[in-house]
Parts: structure tokens; sequence; C-alpha cells
């Protein structure tokens, strides 16, 4: 799957990776070793996301994380 974060919220992609991967927000919580009212927050965009807990979904869901610079420098 390929999927372009550019398009989407992270509080989006978060909640959708959750449920394509048939996950409650309790399941995700244990996973990350976070609360559920944080798995809560991240998804209604209420708080921001750590790289580690980004890194963290990535793993569970085999994603490959490609992080790009906004500046093109020549």
């Amino acid at each position: 799957m390929k999927l372009n974060l550019k398009d989407y919220a992270n509080k989006d992609v978060i909640k959708f990776l959750r449920e394509y991967g048939s996950m409650t927000q309790k399941d995700l919580a244990n996973y990350l070793n976070k609360s559920v009212r944080t798995v809560q927050r991240y998804e209604k965009g209420d708080i921001g996301i750590d790289l580690e807990t980004i890194r963290s979904i990535c793993q569970l869901y085999d994603l490959n994380l490609i992080i790009e610079s906004k500046s093109k420098k020549e």
C-alpha cells in the first residue's frame, strides 16, 4: 500500500491504519504502550504524534517511513 501523507492529516492516517488493521483504540494503545485517551487524542488531532510513535506504527503495519525535506537544496 502506498499512502502519501501530504494528502491527509496525521489524525486521519492513524485512524485509517488502525481500522485497516482491524484494531481497536485499546489494541493500538497497548501496542504503543500509551493510554487509550492518548490514541483518541491522536485521532481527533488534539495532540501531535512524536516520531518514535510514528515509527512504531509503521513497524506494526510493515510500512516504510520516508522523510523528505520541504526545501530542495541544490
